[in-house]
């Protein structure tokens, strides 16, 4: 290893308190995503504000740039309807090192958090306690904007050699149904990186990529009615012969495809005994994977879950037919998102670049590989074209946990790593 990329390690290393305090005080923000059911959801706001000061007192460039209310029609792509971005900004900061002709180095990670209210822990505490730092957001995502960006600050102290830029965003929606709005409004820039590193990754892991993940509200209709009076249709009666037919689906799916899960998880329907309830809600996820986008794009020219969404109308439908009351009162299909899956090939070098950093400075490999959960991370692959990996420190089953928390072990540990890959990274020539 070369001497400057040891003084760049024990750069990162040396930053275990700063680390630690970063972490910290972004936990202690609330910034809840105000679309989690939380009533106390404050939104990015404060903490992108917070994050924008900690950049620019380091020398760099800090932009909070609003979200386009319609970014979904914007980039086509299937989006909760009615989201408001007002007051919600991203943050985009950049900084230059040497003449900044060298590459281009994205690093994106997100501000937003789902809801506190049921935690066992305060959830704002911070606390660093038997070797973890304690509190919503810990691991998902405010552990991964922390490393990266006290990676970048590890650069600056160490920057002779160095050209090129890093871009750092921290952006907004990608909790609670949101569908990336942060990172697709980021990908509209004119800013052109040549790599993408998502800080929103596991502890030992460098992630290639994802499975897709529809969403679906159904609402079954019945008659309202008062219980005695024997004339209501129950939309709770009706709701399970249109769950039969889902079950159906799902048996089939994951006989099929194992991993590509389909969850039913929200069934609502009442407000009293003495009623009949006149409709039903419910909403599931329907995991979709690679060959199906592909499939999509070659079938109806759209990258995504176009297929797999025409199959499941189907099965509502045929669920409606079999009953006389359904047939006539169809039951109501809505898609609420279509985040599309995403694979970074290995031969483009990001993900082995990676992989040899993370060795180098820890002594191990890494797990190199897709995850099962979707990222935000495949817009920028699949919009702008870049070659995206994850990185990052969360802690597995933490994230969205009642015990939130991220071992301060491996926020050093991951700092150092992506410390020497984006190093290296803008230390040649743009070779992407």
């Amino acid at each position: 290893m070369e001497s400057r990329e040891t003084e760049w390690l024990k750069a990162a290393e040396e930053r275990e308190t700063r680390i630690v305090e970063l972490c910290q005080a972004l936990v202690r923000i609330n910034s809840v995503n105000p679309y989690s059911g939380d009533p106390e959801a404050k939104g990015e706001a404060e903490g992108q504000a917070f994050l924008a000061l900690e950049v620019e007192n380091a020398g760099a460039e800090a932009e909070l740039r609003q979200v386009p209310e319609d970014i979904y029609k914007r980039t086509q792509v299937v989006g909760p309807k009615g989201r408001s971005f007002q007051g919600r900004p991203n943050l985009h900061a950049k900084v230059v090192f040497g003449e900044g002709t060298g590459p281009v180095v994205l690093l994106n990670g997100h501000m937003d958090t789902v809801a506190a209210t049921d935690m066992e822990i305060d959830p704002f505490s911070g606390e660093r306690k038997d070797g973890f730092v304690w509190g919503r957001g810990s691991s998902d995502c405010k552990s991964g904007l922390t490393v990266g960006w006290v990676a970048v600050e590890a650069l600056l102290s160490a920057a002779k050699g160095l050209n090129g830029t890093i871009l750092f965003d921290s952006v907004v929606d990608e909790e609670c149904n949101g569908s990336g709005a942060g990172t697709l409004a980021a990908c509209l820039l004119d800013r052109k990186p040549d790599w993408a590193i998502f800080l929103d990754g596991g502890q030992d892991c460098i992630t290639t990529g994802c499975s897709g993940c529809l969403t679906a509200s159904l609402v079954v209709h019945g008659k309202t009615a008062h219980a005695a009076s024997g004339d209501g249709v129950n939309a709770i009666d009706k709701g399970f012969l249109v769950k039969r037919g889902l079950d159906l689906f799902k048996a089939q799916r994951e006989s099929e495809r194992p991993r590509a899960r389909v969850n039913l998880g929200v069934f609502r329907a009442g407000v009293h005994p003495a009623m009949v309830p006149g409709s039903a809600q419910m909403e599931l996820n329907i995991v979709y994977e690679l060959d199906e986008a592909e499939k999509a794009r070659d079938a109806l020219g759209r990258w995504g879950g176009g297929l797999v969404m025409r199959a499941f109308e189907e099965t509502v439908q045929k669920a409606d037919a079999a009953d006389s009351w359904l047939g006539d009162h169809p039951t109501e299909l809505d898609w609420v998102k279509d985040l599309p899956p995403f694979l970074t090939p290995s031969e483009n070098g990001l993900a082995a670049a990676a992989a040899q950093a993370f060795e180098d400075a820890l002594g191990r490999k890494p797990h190199v590989g897709p995850m099962e959960p979707w990222t935000d991370s495949a817009f920028s692959f699949i919009v702008e074209g870049i070659p995206t990996i994850l990185m990052g420190p969360s802690l597995e089953g933490a994230a969205h946990a009642p015990d939130e928390k991220v071992k301060v072990e491996d926020m050093v540990e991951t700092c150092k790593a992506l410390t020497l890959l984006v190093g290296r990274l803008l230390s040649k020539e743009n070779d992407s």
